[in-house]
């Protein structure tokens, strides 16, 4: 049995080392392309909360419709409105510590604006983190996403206007799987 955050993880770590997102089994394309359509953003604004959504989606993919349905509800291209939910949600928790397997979520300055990564490493003390995060594959006309791997994030920066600024994090259930 693993529990969720860590299959989470292992995830991310396997999509990091594919070259192209897209060629993963677990990614339906067209899928997330009109997911995306939907809400009429573009996938290079969108990319980073795609790539969370598909990645905690494929490591609860035995969870059950309901928990599935859930983050149907909680991922927004936005990742403003993908953290609000998460607050929202009284079966997933959020906090201001990162977690392995959690999702980091940054807004910039006092603006709409945001970002958000999952977490695969985190310091003993908490301070900084690592994370892998979704990215369009630069120069590509079909926009296909890819992963990159960010280390020494860190919790204690103060605010900046015109920069990202750290949150929060979302929280994956606390249960295992098999």
């Amino acid at each position: 049995m693993t529990v969720i955050a860590e299959k989470i993880v292992v995830l991310a770590k396997e999509f990091l080392e594919t070259k192209n997102i897209n060629d993963s089994r677990d990614f339906n394309e067209p899928l997330y392309q009109t997911k995306l359509n939907e809400f009429d953003w573009d996938l290079a604004f969108a990319a980073p909360s795609a790539v969370c959504e598909l990645i905690w989606k494929a490591a609860i993919r035995g969870g059950g419709m309901t928990e599935y349905r859930r983050l149907d509800r909680i991922f927004s291209p936005s990742p403003l409105a993908t953290h609000a939910n998460f607050r929202g949600c009284a079966s997933l928790k959020t906090g201001n510590n990162p977690e392995i397997g959690s999702i980091a979520f940054w807004k910039k300055g006092n603006g709409w604006q945001g970002h958000m990564a999952i977490v695969v490493g985190v310091s003993e003390d908490k301070k900084t983190f690592d994370i892998i995060e979704g990215k369009v594959l630069s120069g590509s006309e079909n926009k296909f996403l890819m992963l990159e791997l960010k280390k020494g994030k860190r919790t204690d920066l103060p605010f900046k206007n015109d920069k990202l600024n750290l949150i929060g994090f979302g929280y994956p259930p606390d249960r295992e799987i098999s």
